[in-house]
């Protein structure tokens, strides 16, 4: 009997999470790995927890701020389950309290904050979904490895499947094999590992040097399949800044109340030509009397560019960003009882890819799977009934691979554009392997 497939999805952030969470619902949950970088899981949905004097806890979020419902009609409607499920967790609250000024961006949705800090929302994903991600674990190379003699897909008997199977290894040694994978960093992390393993060809140029008759045609195929080119992928464009939080004891709450009247404020260039955002963010999440107080600060691209550009230290970034909050907000107390700065070098997408498909991910091709599925092909309507009859007709040599995440929803790094785009991976995973 064949086993059950294992997927791979790297990176636990909202994008991680969402395709976890639509894996599940075909796939039991030990079938899921995922493996994230860093120690905490989130990405841009990040929550940063201290503690201050007296013990109070402090909570900030200080990337993603809250959660507007897209103004697409039909996205909105297909992730209104999730939003009322992630309500009736407690895991999301709508926003009480005024916001000074306004940001395009946002739309005319609803807007949602997290209570417990926006991390908890994928936190909850990946808890609800049985799926445990692995801390601390950074991809760096992905290899073909040929099928396991008399095993199916996963490695128990059965046919043994045509595709082979993934083997993936990671920074700290540890190199295991997987059935499909699917990647949900930023895409600049994505091509790095691409071309760190045996993927390096699956990205057809969009504008090679002068190719054969043959090599452009199979470049041609490929681009038409999987609708990606390293060209597009370089182009995805990236917003830079810095977060600073400032945290406070909780016997400083009268303070913020009398002087301020609003949870958060998009600040004008005329206040200030760094500071784009303040938010008291201990307010914003109604947080308890007990909670220390957190008091966000959002830098301006510009200036982040600038600064990252120039090497900046971080103490001194940190050290004119407090200057400038304080120079809007004079009657802060002048001692904050901890300080966070977070840089962003790759903050929201600020261009995302347009895939022709209207795909929201991208599935890659191995080169010679072009050459099988196309070397009939002698005019494009044959072309085109070869590529109709791919998926029914076992001709690929390769596991499955999948692209995702904010760069590749035109809804871009809001939360619908993640879970639009890890619900389209999942899919394209689900089509390709036989259970």
């Amino acid at each position: 009997m064949p086993t059950t497939p294992s997927i791979l999805v790297v990176g636990a952030g909202l994008t991680g999470a969402a395709v976890s969470r639509a894996l599940r619902r075909s796939l039991p949950a030990e079938s899921i790995i995922v493996w994230e970088a860093l120690g905490a899981v989130g990405g841009r949905m990040q929550t940063e927890r201290v503690s201050v004097e007296g013990g109070a806890l402090g909570l900030a979020d200080t990337g993603a701020q809250y959660v507007t419902v897209t103004d697409d009609a039909a996205v909105a409607t297909a992730h209104d389950p999730l939003y009322n499920a992630l309500l009736d967790a407690g895991i999301l609250m709508p926003m009480v309290g005024r916001i000074e000024g306004t940001r395009s961006a946002d739309g005319g949705g609803k807007n949602y904050i997290a209570p417990a800090g926006v991390a908890a929302i994928v936190e909850h994903l990946f808890r609800v979904a049985g799926v445990r991600p692995v801390l601390g674990r950074r991809a760096t190379g992905l290899y073909r490895a040929p099928p396991v003699a008399g095993g199916g897909v996963g490695s128990g008997g059965g046919t043994p499947s045509p595709r082979g199977r993934w083997e993936v290894s990671a920074a700290d040694g540890t190199r295991q094999a997987f059935d499909g994978v699917v990647l949900t960093q930023p895409a600049p992390h994505m091509l790095s590992l691409l071309d760190a393993g045996d993927t390096a060809a699956w990205l057809p140029d969009a504008t090679p040097d002068a190719p054969s008759a043959a090599a452009s045609a199979r470049r041609s195929s490929q681009l038409s399949r999987s609708q990606l080119s390293r060209e597009k992928l370089r182009a995805v464009e990236y917003s830079a800044r810095y977060a600073l939080t400032l945290f406070f004891p909780p016997s400083v709450a009268p303070l913020f109340g009398a002087n301020l009247d609003w949870i958060s404020k998009y600040v004008t260039k005329a206040e200030d030509d760094a500071l784009v955002y303040l938010s008291v963010d201990w307010a914003k999440r109604g947080g308890a009397p007990t909670e220390a107080i957190s008091l966000v600060a959002h830098s301006s691209v510009p200036y982040g560019v600038r600064m990252m550009a120039a090497g900046t230290s971080e103490a001194a970034v940190l050290a004119e960003l407090r200057r400038r909050v304080y120079a809007l907000l004079p009657w802060l107390p002048p001692n904050p009882s901890a300080e966070h700065l977070q840089p962003w070098p790759l903050s929201q997408v600020r261009s995302p890819i347009t895939l022709s498909n209207g795909w929201a991910c991208a599935r890659l091709y191995p080169p010679e799977d072009e050459e099988a599925a196309d070397e009939a092909a002698v005019d494009e309507a044959t072309a085109a009934a070869a590529r109709s009859t791919r998926r029914s007709t076992p001709v690929l040599s390769a596991p499955v691979l999948v692209l995702a995440g904010d760069a590749f929803s035109a809804l871009g790094s809001r939360f619908d554009g993640c879970v639009q785009s890890g619900e389209a991976a999942a899919a394209a995973v689900l089509e390709e392997i036989v259970i």
